[in-house]
């Protein structure tokens, strides 16, 4: 461990390095932000630097319909002198936050499971991040996309390792902010945080009320989140922040194509049906969220069975909001799959066809930019040649989930059961 813990600072710094090839070639974010695979109108670099030009002139940062960016980011990264180095740093620094993650999970299920788990090293967890493609177009593409992810990561952190339920909520509040669909992942943090307050109220020996713990983090959560739409609601004068930066996500106002399941189906649907399947799509975003928080929360089992995994949920929940979406682009697959290596000694060895998502990926990756220039470019296809390969994506989003929560199943059955390692390969499980 010691070798590949000394790689790290090689990694973070090579990782750092490579960020700044926008320094070399200014072009590449004004390019990149026109590929809609990396790049939505929601996000994009080129609003952003719209967004620039309203407040330095004074104009209303809303009119037009352009910006979908709420205020207070725009006034923060109008003083932020270049944006390759700021972006690079906040690589380095979620790389590093990862890193910390990682070590804390591996603690965590080594003390639940009475074993020594030994997780992947730390140079190869920030290598993963780091050095990922599909990360590295998003960075250079200059969306607003990491600064969301910035702070998910943190409030991990906040809730996990620093065991700080309001810091994490705050986090996660503007998380939201910046981009309106982490709001739904406060049900699955406040599954870990009560785990995290558990644990410290068993370790100082303390009495802990944990609906006192929901009431409270839910209350500085939506206090938070209040708190910056009336700031917002200060330096615009106005709501119509509310409209172009989260009403325009609800309601797809602006259909524009990409690799979601939302703007095809909205494009050919009559206006009388709009409405109710823009609510119905809306829903599945965020409904299964709770079952997915129930079903993995670790509960205090008086035989001590370690059974549950409230880390995978919040996992899961975001992979599962990153699909739904309406507005989504290849870096939400690739923060998804960031956190796969953490369950390398969990649920992955009981995974069924692990490798199968990503071939479903690497072959959608390959095609849809190719659909998508035959049917705008040459005009030799239709929108029905991309959207067939947004559907191949929505089935490799499918299989990656169920896949890892079945591995998780299988875990806890083995851990209920109390099933030696011997007898692993003579159990074979069905699913019901």
């Amino acid at each position: 461990m010691g070798t590949k813990a000394s790689l790290l600072p090689t990694v973070l710094v090579v990782g750092g390095l490579i960020r700044l090839l926008p320094l070399l070639f200014p072009l590449i974010p004004y390019q990149l932000s026109s590929v809609v695979e990396i790049s939505t109108p929601i996000n994009s670099y080129k609003s952003l630097q719209e967004a620039f030009y309203y407040l330095k002139h004074g104009i209303n940062l809303y009119d037009g319909g352009i910006n979908h960016h709420p205020p207070l980011l725009v006034v923060l990264l109008s003083y932020v002198p270049n944006f390759s180095i700021f972006y690079a740093l906040v690589d380095v620094y979620i790389s590093y936050s990862l890193v910390k993650l990682h070590r804390w999970y591996q603690e965590h299920n080594s003390i639940r499971e009475k074993q020594q788990l030994v997780g992947l090293g730390d140079n190869l967890i920030a290598a993963f991040y780091l050095f990922n493609p599909l990360i590295l177009l998003t960075c250079y593409s200059g969306s607003t996309l990491p600064l969301s992810f910035l702070f998910i990561v943190e409030a991990l952190v906040q809730a996990c390792i620093q065991q700080k339920g309001p810091r994490a909520v705050m986090m996660l509040s503007i998380a939201a902010y910046i981009s309106y669909n982490p709001a739904f992942l406060i049900f699955p943090l406040l599954g870990l945080i009560h785990v995290s307050a558990r644990k410290a109220a068993v370790n100082l020996k303390t009495p802990w009320n944990p609906i006192q713990e929901y009431i409270e983090s839910s209350g500085i959560y939506i206090a938070s989140l209040s708190l910056l739409f009336l700031c917002s609601f200060a330096v615009t004068a106005g709501t119509q922040f509310v409209d172009q930066c989260y009403w325009t996500v609800i309601s797809l106002s602006k259909i524009s194509p990409n690799i979601g399941l939302w703007w095809y189906l909205f494009t050919e649907m009559f206006e009388f049906f709009r409405t109710f399947y823009i609510g119905i799509f809306n829903i599945y975003g965020f409904i299964f969220l709770i079952p997915i928080t129930w079903r993995l929360f670790e509960r205090k089992d008086p035989s001590n069975i370690a059974t549950g995994d409230s880390f995978l949920a919040f996992v899961l929940c975001f992979t599962w909001i990153n699909y739904s979406k309406s507005y989504p682009v290849v870096g939400d697959l690739a923060q998804a799959l960031l956190f796969l290596p953490f369950f390398y000694t969990t649920s992955l060895p009981h995974t069924r066809f692990v490798f199968v998502p990503f071939l479903v990926f690497f072959v959608a990756l390959i095609l849809a930019p190719i659909f998508y220039y035959c049917w705008i470019v040459l005009g030799n296809g239709n929108s029905n040649f991309f959207y067939s390969l947004n559907l191949v994506w929505g089935i490799g989003y499918a299989l990656l989930l169920t896949n890892v929560l079945w591995g998780r199943l299988v875990k806890n059955y083995l851990n209920t059961n109390k099933v030696t390692p011997e007898k692993h390969s003579l159990i074979r499980l069905t699913q019901m």
